[in-house]
């Protein structure tokens, strides 16, 4: 496939939820980090998120966080968009004294998580003009699961979608409706829609929503972008690629983030399966389990077998 290229136009297509690469010792593998970018970069992807949740961001200190993501952006160049999450601390004002620093390791727009200390539209609307009356970058809104499942309302999206400030929303409620509705209040705005869920892939992005992040694409870029072009063209061919596509996510679900460097791997990538997340599931029933489903699926080099 052919690579993606920096664009000004609305984002669109998968943007892989970057993992972040550990050695023995626990710290980042910058090396490998990039050859997982170079690796993404043969595909068509509209992007790269790298310093998520799928990148252990809770587990890196504030140096770790910046170095991560200035090393991704120097290998990138200007062949693709990047984008980071940029809020990490306690209050509103260590959150943009962060967000400044990752504005200046050259990004192109600031991820911001939905504020965990906050409840309310009116706290939530008031956060986040702030945000955008601070930092000078485009900006973007991710409901990250952690430390709370909290899905901003539609009303609320779609006064900010109007601002023209927010480029991105990585939209995390895993439901269809919901994910038509915010895509009938910012499909004539800067920002684009880009939820996380993959057995929904198939039906939104063939009602227009324009791309997604999800865990998919960090193992299987080449795929996911296949079926959003597929579906956004309406192409029959699409169903069957996206339940090969379901079936798969479903496998990488047990074990996240290890699974996906686990899959990673065995797709052909030097990575380990170190991880300072603690216990996150991967046992070594669930590394038996995906070592014989793979089978049917990729090739010892590391090609998908579909």
């Amino acid at each position: 496939m052919n690579k993606k290229t920096k664009s000004p136009e609305k984002y669109g297509g998968t943007w892989p939820t970057m993992v972040t690469p550990f050695d023995e010792n626990l710290k980042i593998d910058f090396g490998v980090n990039k050859e997982i970018v170079e690796w993404y970069l043969r595909f068509d992807i509209g992007g790269l998120y790298p310093h998520c949740l799928s990148s252990e961001m809770y587990f890196l200190s504030a140096e770790e966080s910046v170095q991560l993501v200035t090393e991704t952006v120097k290998t990138v160049g200007d062949r693709t968009n990047v984008v980071a999450t940029a809020n990490l601390g306690e209050s509103q004002e260590q959150h943009i004294e962060f967000a400044r620093r990752i504005a200046d390791t050259g990004v192109d727009a600031l991820m911001l998580l939905v504020p965990s200390f906050l409840q309310t539209d009116n706290e939530m609307e008031k956060y986040f003009l702030t945000m955008a009356e601070k930092l000078d970058l485009p900006l973007g809104i991710y409901e990250c699961p952690v430390p709370r499942r909290f899905h901003l309302s539609v009303p609320l999206v779609k006064k900010l979608a109007e601002t023209g400030r927010f480029v991105a929303y990585k939209e995390t409620s895993c439901q269809f409706e919901k994910i038509m509705a915010l895509h009938d209040v910012t499909k004539d705005t800067p920002m684009s829609l880009l939820q996380a869920n993959a057995p929904y892939l198939l039906d939104v992005c063939r009602r227009g929503v324009p791309g997604s992040m999800n865990i998919a694409s960090i193992w299987l870029a080449d795929i996911v972008a296949t079926v959003i072009r597929l579906a956004q063209a309406q192409d029959p061919m699409a169903e069957s690629l996206h339940a090969k596509l379901c079936n798969l996510e479903m496998v990488q679900r047990s074990g996240h983030p290890v699974s996906s460097k686990y899959l990673l791997a065995k797709r052909g990538l030097p990575i380990g399966i170190h991880s300072r997340t603690g216990d996150s599931g991967f046992s070594a029933e669930v590394k038996t389990s995906i070592d014989y489903i793979m089978r049917d699926f990729i090739t010892p080099e590391g090609d998908l077998i579909l």
